[in-house]
């Protein structure tokens, strides 16, 4: 009997030890934000300590590679959360090349829509995935299996007129264990007002000052609220906006604010372990990689029966744009023209009804894809 409760006790001694080791690791995961410096523009990327990763913008049309390949630097392969704060150019630009080299799980974003070819390249990119965007407003908290991370979205507060667009900014704020940030978009005063009047701001150690130090954000009734200890501008070397401006530099100085920036830094680093904030600031400005070369696209078009039957269904199918871009094919017949739409990668059935026999009926393709048209052609004659 006694051997057994020996050999029990043992058992239990060993089970017991090789779980505490990976508690204890568990306990001192970081969370690690990186403020990627994409020029003038925003992109920000925060991997949590379950593994978890949020990626906030990714900079105007001509950056969004060098995201993807700072992204695949970290080894990312999934991106559980996307949000696009605003439709400005120089936040939504390069999602659309995001969404084409990562699966993407949930994508937020203010219910605004605008009409610069940058959002509707992302509109179309959301689209092809088959994902559906989801509204960032206040009160919206984010769907992380992380327990020891909150985030929640603290404005856009109201509505604002489209014109308004720096206002609709997805703000969101992220707690993890003792530790606070605030991601601003390009929130400015009419937002800040909003945020302080439904009283939803609270004091952070990190925030990243909105629209990149422009002096109509960062209020002094904002700073006095939220009290940050760091700020993080995110900003073009010499800009043509002369961002930041001394105005919101003062006010930061002012709050005893210590203040880092990407035109200066370079690509700014966060890791935090739930109770401090150590900033890596050691490397130089983010190095631009090689842009791409760009994909050459060729629109084709193959039909199943080249000499159908009077009244058959013939299956016409579109290849040489990425799967799921309409387009529109027009068969010209001796006496009528009829016009289809379909998507690229799937067959379209179409009856060819009482088309003259022995008459080449061409069929026309059209497709545009990320603002560029592209055309093809086919034909068949039927017997």
């Amino acid at each position: 009997m006694k051997k057994s409760k020996v050999i029990i006790l043992s058992v239990i001694t060993m089970l017991l030890l090789s779980i505490m080791p990976f508690t204890s690791t568990a306990a001192t995961k970081n969370m690690v934000v990186h403020f990627i410096d994409v020029g003038q523009g925003d992109s920000i990327y925060i991997k949590t300590p379950a593994g978890e990763n949020i990626l906030i913008d990714a900079g105007n049309k001509a950056k969004g590679h060098q995201v993807v390949a700072y992204l695949k630097k970290q080894k990312v392969k999934t991106i559980d959360i996307m949000v696009a704060t605003h439709p400005d150019a120089d936040h939504i630009g390069g999602l659309d090349e995001v969404l084409d080299a990562f699966v993407v799980k949930n994508i937020y974003a203010p219910k605004v829509s605008h009409t610069t070819q940058a959002y509707r390249d992302f509109l179309n990119a959301v689209k092809r995935e088959k994902r559906t965007i989801k509204t960032a407003k206040s009160g919206v908290k984010l769907p992380l299996k992380d327990t020891s991370v909150t985030a929640k979205f603290i404005a856009p507060v109201n509505t604002y007129t489209k014109s308004d667009l720096n206002n609709w900014s997805a703000v969101l704020h992220i707690k993890y264990n003792k530790n606070t940030f605030l991601f601003t978009g390009d929130a400015e005063d009419k937002s800040e007002k909003d945020m302080i009047s439904k009283k939803v701001l609270s004091k952070v150690d990190v925030l990243k000052v909105s629209h990149h130090g422009a002096k109509g954000a960062t209020s002094k009734e904002f700073l006095n609220i939220v009290k940050p200890k760091y700020a993080v501008i995110s900003v073009g070397k010499g800009n043509r906006y002369n961002h930041p401006t001394s105005e919101t530099l003062n006010r930061l100085n002012t709050a005893q604010t210590k203040v880092y920036r990407t035109d200066k830094q370079g690509t700014i680093k966060a890791t935090s372990n739930g109770s401090t904030i150590n900033f890596n600031v050691q490397s130089t400005t983010q190095p631009t990689s090689p842009a791409p070369k760009p994909v050459s696209y060729k629109l084709t078009a193959t039909l199943d029966n080249k000499s159908p039957k009077q009244y058959s269904t013939i299956n016409l199918t579109v290849k040489g744009l990425p799967n799921g871009t309409k387009y529109k094919a027009v068969f010209n017949y001796k006496s009528t023209k009829t016009p289809y739409n379909g998507t690229v990668g799937k067959k379209l059935p179409v009856k060819i009804s009482r088309a003259a026999k022995g008459y080449t009926v061409k069929v026309d393709i059209t497709s545009t894809y990320k603002g560029k048209t592209y055309k093809t052609q086919t034909s068949f004659t039927p017997k």
